[in-house]
Parts: structure tokens; C-alpha cells; sequence
């Protein structure tokens, strides 16, 4: 019986053709629905895809590997892959070039005030005293320096920004000019201009960014969401809007998605959101690949290390 490999996303035609292709020894099915997944995963020994529930795994008796496209893997069952033993690896790495523009359209855009700019066209009105700042010469403190914070720090050092992180393991980096260690977070908050939250949802990160931080935080600072939303405490972020601790927010993450109508963020004048799509690209599967070719060729003749094997005791 032929091996299967059951691709679980809406899957680029052009990409499919590659994969059987190159990789005969399997046999590669899409299903991007829920409809007859589980009985597509009954003969499944690979499974790629953004998220997996323990329905999933249950229902795969013959899974051995997962590979998610996803940096973050707080959609995947844990307990129940590391208990079968199951190979997961994850998408770090794909996000890194469309997030760091994104970083640096949230500064420039908050710098130049362009969300008041933009709110004013509504009403029509013309209002040419609204401050035009700029991010030259300003610090940028980036929470994880992971795949997506190096790219960060180097289109932010190159547009002439001082940049200063947060990582598990504090190392000197190229673009960084200081790396704070866990116990240093504090400083982060305190010297930056903007602070660019990617820190990835762990039992460790779960609110860990509270109203102590904004409350070291300059005035004038700008607060950047764009790892998960349940790393902040949403009330206390509100709370330092509302009491004009910081400057501004620009949020595309939230604790509950999609963000409540009734939710105050909404209505606020120094808030930008955007709906989860920081990570988004149409370029983004043609980096995927990159990833999934490199780890099919290890899976399946075994020369050569897997990418991104997630640490289960990290949790990612």
C-alpha cells in the first residue's frame, strides 16, 4: 500500500505538482475541509498543516510525522503527539521578511500618526497640526529575537533605529545593540520608543506582559502585538490607553480572536488594528516549501537533520 502523505490547507496547484514529482514514494492527497478528514487521516503517515486537534491525532494510528506552517504550534496537541512519539516540526522561518515590513509600517505609521491622519479623511476634515514624527534615531525593543526578530532588528538597524531585545539566551546579535536576558525584560520597556511583542504563547509567556510594563514605558511609546495575544493582559493594556500611559497601539493579535464588537479597543483613537494578518502573505506558501522540501528529503532517506524539530519542553 502506497504511503500517504494528507496535506490539510488550501494547497498552491503548482506546489502539489512538485511534491509528486519529486517525492514518488508518496502519495500526496489535499483535504482542506473538515469534511471526510478523519477518515482521510486513518491511513496517514504525514501530515502537513497549519493546526491539529487530538481528534486528529486519535484518528491517524499511522501518523509519524506532523509538519505545521505555522511558527506557532499552541494549535497542536502536545501531550498527545509527544506521547506517540509523532515528529513535529513547524514553519519558523517563513514569516520573517512580510513581518518585518509589517513591524516597520506599524513604526513609520505611528511615527507620522498616519492612523489620525487616516481617521480625519473619514470626517473629511483637514487638520495639518497632527505631530510628523520619525523612526530615525529612535529605540526599537523587539521581545524574541527568534527568525522573525533578526529580520526585525536588521531592517530596523538599517533605517537607522537603535535596536535593543529580549532573548532566552542572551548572545550578542548582529543589528542588536544590546540583548536583554528574562530576568532584564524591564529594561526593554523602559528604553524603547516602541516595544515589538513576538514572543510565542507558553505556559511561562501567558500574560506576561502586564500593567507594570506599560507603566515603565515612556509616555510618548508605542506598544507593537504581534506574537500572540494571550502573552498580553488585555486589560491592563487598555487600562494604559485609556490613561495615556502610552502613546499608541498597533495590535494585530488578541486574547480573543476575533476581537468582541464590544471590545473598547475598537473605539479607541490611538489604536490601529489589524485582523491576525501580520503573518499573512501570497508569497507565503512558495517559503513554505522551502521548508517542507528540505524535511521530506531527510524523512524519507534519512541524510541530513530536520528544520525547526519543535522543543517539547520549550514548546516551540
Amino acid at each position: 500500500m502506497m504511503r500517504k502523505a494528507l496535506i490539510h490547507l488550501d494547497f498552491p496547484a503548482k506546489h502539489l505538482v512538485v511534491l509528486r514529482e519529486r517525492y514518488p514514494e508518496l502519495q500526496f492527497v489535499i483535504n482542506k475541509e473538515k469534511d471526510g478528514l478523519l477518515k482521510q487521516l486513518e491511513d496517514t503517515e504525514v501530515l502537513i498543516t497549519f493546526q491539529c486537534t487530538k481528534e486528529m491525532v486519535a484518528g491517524a494510528p499511522k501518523l509519524k510525522w506532523i509538519q505545521g506552517v505555522s511558527a506557532g504550534i499552541d494549535a497542536m496537541p502536545l501531550e498527545e503527539i509527544t506521547s506517540r512519539e509523532i515528529i513535529l516540526t513547524n514553519g519558523k522561518g517563513i514569516h520573517g521578511t512580510h513581518m518585518a515590513e509589517y513591524a516597520l509600517a506599524a513604526m513609520i505609521s505611528l511615527a507620522r500618526n498616519l492612523h489620525l491622519v487616516f481617521r480625519n479623511q473619514t470626517k473629511r476634515k483637514w487638520e495639518r497640526d497632527i505631530l510628523q514624527g520619525e523612526i530615525f534615531g529612535a529605540t526599537v525593543g523587539i521581545l524574541g529575537l527568534g527568525s522573525i526578530g533578526k529580520e526585525v532588528a536588521k531592517k530596523a538597524s538599517l533605517m537607522g533605529m537603535k535596536v535593543i531585545g529580549l532573548k532566552n539566551t542572551p548572545e550578542s546579535m548582529e543589528y542588536v545593540d544590546h540583548v536583554y536576558g528574562p530576568e532584564e525584560m524591564d529594561e526593554v520597556f523602559i528604553e524603547s520608543d516602541y516595544v515589538i511583542n513576538l514572543l510565542p504563547h507558553t505556559q511561562q509567556t501567558h500574560g506576561i506582559i502586564n500593567k507594570r510594563h506599560f507603566q515603565l514605558m515612556k509616555e510618548t511609546a508605542c506598544f507593537i502585538n504581534m506574537g500572540r495575544g494571550r502573552t498580553v493582559n488585555e486589560e491592563d493594556l487598555i487600562e494604559a490607553l485609556q490613561n495615556d500611559e502610552i502613546r499608541a497601539l498597533f495590535t494585530d493579535v488578541f486574547e480573543e480572536e476575533p476581537l468582541p464588537e464590544e471590545s473598547p479597543l475598537w473605539e479607541m483613537e490611538n489604536v490601529v488594528i489589524t485582523p491576525h494578518i501580520c503573518g499573512e502573505s501570497y508569497k507565503y506558501m512558495d517559503h513554505a516549501m522551502e521548508i517542507i522540501e528540505h524535511n521530506l528529503k531527510v524523512y524519507l532517506y534519512k541524510k541530513g537533520e530536520m528544520i525547526n524539530l519543535v522543543d517539547f519542553n520549550s514548546g516551540y
